[in-house]
């Protein structure tokens, strides 16, 4: 792995209370930094954020997006699911599979991050509602600006009595790049309806490819968070299914239909998990920084294939239930027409029949 920006050396000790304490210290010179790997891949994930952003704001109208903003009770309900049912329920599940500190310190992270804009694509793919998805990661953006460090504030104590640095800049860079490519893109549609159409379709396209991509070269760049412990494999594979089923169940209690369902546990489930690693390399000493990012390097892999998982799932149901309505019709239609046949045996053609013929 590449060392990370963070020139640190740290005395680690283990405070009675069981949680880890370190003091650190400045160290010598810096690392050696990114590779040109990891260069060439930053530079492309960005730009194909920015194509898949601009491609989802063009699926938005105005009246849609300021009905939301008006009157935001499925943003409100996402909200509450994201940064109080979803903590609380990672710092449950990482005291479940008792994992080491730094492991567990690395899964409330990834808990504790607001949404990612790889939701507004995957909101697309199942038929959500992409205005009230951009709506949520505009909102969980912001209000991560506080809710993230008080979150790992309260509940980091079962591991750590350090506090963490909250990397306020990337947070506001990912609000950027999600707000300003979206924005352009709903004014495109207001103003230009077919190149709205047309760069919707290459956003798409971009997204699939974006989703391989990033999977591809994170398994490239960092290949030994693949010798994780079976804790890790289980909680980074079953963490995205417990921010979608949380995210569903709080929006159907609200009585929320299913559309907004779907578009709430998805910006529930999928994290920002690049804003994760930006907290860890800052806040922990660089022979440090393995351990604890091995939860958030598998998690990004994780969940981008679970969420191809709920679009291929919704995907599924949604062509049986047509066919289900298709055979529905057909097993209604082949009675009418026999009936009609044998009231025209018994009685007779009708003036109708008798006119057509």
């Amino acid at each position: 792995m590449d060392p990370v920006s963070s020139n640190f050396t740290a005395n680690v000790s283990m405070h009675p209370s069981g949680n880890l304490t370190w003091s650190n210290e400045t160290a010598g010179p810096p690392g050696r930094g990114s590779s040109a790997l990891k260069v060439a891949s930053d530079v492309v994930i960005t730009m194909t954020l920015v194509v898949i952003m601009l491609g989802m704001g063009c699926t938005i109208e105005i009246k849609n997006l300021v009905h939301h903003l008006k009157k935001p009770i499925g943003a409100t309900i996402g909200m509450i699911a994201q940064f109080i049912i979803l903590p609380l329920a990672t710092f449950g599940f990482a005291h479940a599979l008792q994992l080491e500190p730094l492991a567990a310190i690395g899964m409330l992270v990834m808990g504790c991050c607001p949404g990612g804009s790889t939701s507004n694509m995957f909101t697309y793919w199942v038929d959500g509602d992409v205005p009230l998805s951009l709506t949520m990661t505009t909102l969980s953006t912001v209000l991560a600006l506080g809710m993230m460090p008080f979150n790992i504030w309260m509940y980091s104590r079962s591991w750590i009595n350090e506090t963490l640095t909250i990397p306020y800049v990337n947070i506001i860079t990912s609000l950027v790049m999600t707000v300003v490519p979206a924005a352009t893109g709903t004014f495109i549609r207001w103003r230009f309806t077919k190149i709205a159409d047309f760069i919707l379709k290459i956003g798409s396209y971009v997204g699939i490819l974006a989703v391989i991509l990033t999977m591809t070269l994170v398994s490239v760049l960092y290949p030994f968070m693949y010798q994780s412990s079976w804790k890790i494999y289980v909680g980074s594979f079953f963490l995205p299914f417990v921010g979608f089923a949380f995210g569903y169940l709080v929006a159907l209690i609200f009585r929320q239909d299913h559309i907004r369902c779907r578009t709430i546990a998805l910006e529930t489930g999928i994290q920002n998990f690049p804003l994760s690693m930006t907290l860890i390399s800052l806040s922990f000493p660089q022979h440090m920084i393995p351990k604890i990012g091995l939860f958030p390097l598998l998690y990004g892999v994780f969940v981008l294939s679970n969420s191809c998982l709920f679009v291929l799932g919704y995907k599924v149901i949604i062509m049986f239930q047509k066919r289900t309505a298709s055979e529905q019709d057909k097993f209604i239609s082949v009675p009418t027409q026999e009936m009609e046949q044998a009231d025209i045996v018994k009685n007779g053609p009708s003036e109708t029949h008798l006119t057509v013929s």
